[in-house]
């Protein structure tokens, strides 16, 4: 039986987890596979442990080596503490090991949810296909006012399935819908791709759906949001961008260490051939001439080598305080550079995007396509309608 079709805002309204495609703002009209993983499968072996994530990956319980846990009895003298909660589990307590490398992991880390594995992570595929992933939505969710778009980082060369769905299912669990954007990357496409991809997705969503829309961003998706707002600054400054507030965790806000080849941290030497495009609005968003942001709240960590929130989220608050925008700012030592959704800012961010309107009940669905023409007049027109599949 085929995929079944449905509009963009059948999709959106729908229960069921799916995807609405983005495709009507795309150059080139051509049919790309969404099955097409971003890196082909002899590589596989190589790719960094970010994104392999056999710890987390799949049925099979692994190590981050991947070597495959046994059950075993901790004795307090052979396993240590937990690999994930860092608890030491007591005396006599049943254990996941690996007895390859000392890995450890209590009981009840083990069962909690698993990301898919990197043969069935919509995130790893579809590498020229940018669309919109949805969680299941549940009554709450699905009367619920507002819209939120997550935007996972990856250093735009890969996206972190620990930074898409489950954030999205944690929003929607708490009556906000929200969806995740799959965004061109690097080496094949550019920044301007990645950007032309979230504003067709914000413009999707104001034309399908009523309420605030906001957008979260995690590492180098808080790039992408955070020069989102500059692009539409530039076009209407009256507006100040289509977002109506943002939440950005670890944001990549100073790029210049994609400027330089030692420091980009990319995995495939082809990347840095677009690199140089992430550096356009460097200055405007540490706080020059150009700044442009709405509402937001902004998460960085003192812990955090690869983006310190003395270089990227400091500077970054400190134009919001100069110019009046409203933020909250969670800052200390929450840990290194990726640890995703976490309590340490989850429940704050919740609470702030709640305050600001969404997840509450809407009185009413209503088409808001006649509102695009005034918040977004540069985005109006039947070229950013999209297809829409279910799966």
């Amino acid at each position: 039986m085929g995929v079944q079709k449905a509009t963009a805002r059948q999709a959106l309204l729908c229960p069921k987890p799916g995807r609405v495609l983005l495709r009507k703002h795309l150059r080139k009209r051509k049919k790309f596979s969404s099955k097409a993983p971003l890196v082909s499968r002899p590589w596989w072996s190589e790719l960094p442990g970010w994104i392999a994530l056999h710890a987390e990956r799949g049925p099979v319980r692994k190590c981050w080596e991947g070597h495959r846990l046994v059950l075993d009895s901790q004795d307090g003298r052979r396993h240590g503490c937990c690999s994930r909660c860092f608890e030491q589990p007591a005396a006599g307590e049943t254990v996941l090991v690996c007895h390859a490398c000392s890995w450890t992991r209590c009981m009840a880390c083990a069962a909690m949810p698993r990301l898919p594995r990197l043969s069935e992570d919509p995130l790893f595929h579809g590498p020229n296909l940018p669309c919109l992933l949805k969680p299941p939505f549940g009554e709450k969710a699905l009367a619920g006012n507002g819209t939120v778009i997550v935007c996972p980082g990856g250093n735009y060369e890969f996206l972190c399935p620990n930074e898409g769905l489950p954030v999205a299912a944690w929003l929607a669990r708490h009556g906000i819908q929200a969806l995740v954007l799959r965004y061109r990357l690097l080496p094949r496409h550019s920044l301007e791709d990645a950007l032309a991809d979230l504003e067709a997705a914000v413009a999707l969503v104001r034309r399908h759906k009523d309420g605030p829309v906001a957008a979260v961003g995690f590492s180098a998706g808080g790039h992408l949001v955070a020069s989102l707002n500059l692009r539409l600054a530039k076009k209407d400054r009256s507006s100040g961008g289509p977002l109506d507030a943002q939440v950005l965790v670890y944001p990549c806000i100073d790029g210049s260490g994609w400027g330089k080849p030692g420091n980009a941290g990319f995995w495939d030497p082809a990347c840095h051939k677009n690199a140089d495009a992430l550096l356009e609005g460097q200055q405007a968003l540490v706080g020059g001439r150009g700044f442009a942001a709405p509402p937001s709240f902004i998460v960085g960590s003192t812990g955090d080598a690869v983006c310190p929130a003395k270089v990227h989220t400091d500077p970054y608050v400190e134009a919001l305080r100069k110019r009046g925008i409203t933020h909250e700012y969670i800052r200390g030592n929450l840990g290194e550079h990726g640890f995703g959704l976490d309590p340490c800012w989850s429940s704050a961010a919740l609470h702030w995007l709640q305050k600001r309107g969404f997840g509450k009940k809407s009185p009413a669905r209503s088409w808001a396509g006649s509102r695009l023409a005034t918040r977004l007049p540069g985005l109006s027109g039947p070229r950013h309608l999209t297809s829409a599949s279910l799966f």
